[in-house]
């Protein structure tokens, strides 16, 4: 009976250290009153969110203009890190025998950040943690691949940059642990804190080509590249169904054509691919085929220029108001320039 309850005890005790190991690992999945604080910043002070890994690299930045502030990410490879492609090989007279086109390198890219940026930026205003575990010895900070871990975040806040080297997803472990390189104090964050400004993650990037809906605009115009445009208005808009186009001209005669068109326009265009602020394709740079002007009660609401890689005409691009450069767009969009030739000219 003693060596019974001897085993008894024992195994409790290793339920008891099992579970108190747990619950210090484990992170709150919400925030609560409980949060640690790891570095005091607001929306105006904090500047920069930056984080690295060995490779490649995330920027996020907010700009405050005339209108609301925009969140901008800046992603790229790190110096010397893009990836090199092979330019073709040897053959056997000693020439070269030129590969396939490789992949190209993506360049860095500025992007604007999508309706999720903000709460990406409030998540570090102020920069909180569910658990603070101080300075922990070398042994510890390699169990928790803090030793030696390429990944960097820098918040840069009032002018100063502050640095924290980032656990890399261990088996066994939930959540992530940051060191404060000035401090050297260790802090568990929730899970999935720093998904969002992954260097590797697209999630932030908008790829709408408006930021309004449909029944905010009244009216829009068709314009060709030889300068032949067309004005029409819409009305009903508010439900999708009891929509009408008709030409200003003639208000009061629905064009069925020219409202199927549009609905192509504003509804099925899909991107493919978001360049950046000043980016062209690697294959030249587009020429604009068509264009298409908002307008609500007479005044300005956005734009769309639809245009084609001119030595491949099947590569489509468009970019707008809400872009911050060029989209790719997906195979089939050339027969829409085509169709918006007759929406101008009816024919």
């Amino acid at each position: 009976m003693k060596a019974r309850g001897a085993a008894v005890m024992g195994a409790l005790a290793a339920t008891a250290l099992g579970a108190a190991y747990l619950t210090w690992q484990r992170p709150k999945e919400a925030k609560t009153d409980n949060t640690v604080k790891v570095l005091e910043a607001s929306k105006t002070s904090l500047a920069k969110i930056r984080y690295e890994d060995a490779t490649r690299f995330t920027e996020v930045t907010r700009v405050v203009g005339d209108s609301e502030p925009v969140i901008w990410l800046k992603q790229g490879f790190l110096e010397g890190k893009a990836p090199v492609f092979d330019a073709g090989t040897p053959s056997a007279d000693g020439g070269t025998v030129a590969a396939p086109l490789p992949p190209v390198a993506t360049p860095t890219r500025e992007l604007r950040a999508n309706e999720r940026g903000d709460k990406t930026w409030e998540k570090f205003t102020p920069f909180e943690a569910v658990r603070a575990l101080g300075q922990l010895s070398d042994a510890k900070l390699k169990e928790l691949s803090l030793d030696q871990s390429p990944k960097l975040l820098t918040l840069t806040v009032a002018g100063t940059d502050h640095r924290f080297r980032v656990s890399n997803p261990t088996a066994g472990f939930v959540g992530q642990y940051v060191l404060d390189e000035k401090t050297k104090e260790v802090y568990l964050l929730s899970s999935g804190a720093l998904s969002e400004v992954e260097p590797s993650s697209t999630t932030l990037v908008d790829r709408r080509l408006h930021a309004f809906k449909q029944p905010d605009f009244d009216a829009f115009t068709v314009t060709l590249p030889d300068g032949q445009k067309k004005e029409f208005v819409q009305t009903d808009a508010s439900i999708p169904q009891t929509a009408k186009v008709a030409p200003k001209a003639s208000p009061d005669k629905p064009d069925e054509y020219t409202k199927n068109w549009h609905d192509k326009v504003w509804n099925r265009m899909i991107v493919t691919e978001v360049l950046g602020k000043g980016e062209q394709p690697a294959q030249g740079a587009p020429l604009v085929m068509a264009k298409v002007e908002y307008f609500s009660k007479g005044r300005p609401k956005g734009w769309i220029e639809i245009a084609r890689v001119n030595q491949v005409a099947t590569l489509m691009y468009a970019r707008t108001e809400n872009t911050a450069g060029w989209v790719a767009l997906h195979t089939g969009v050339e027969e829409m320039i085509l169709e918006a030739q007759k929406v101008v000219t009816g024919h």
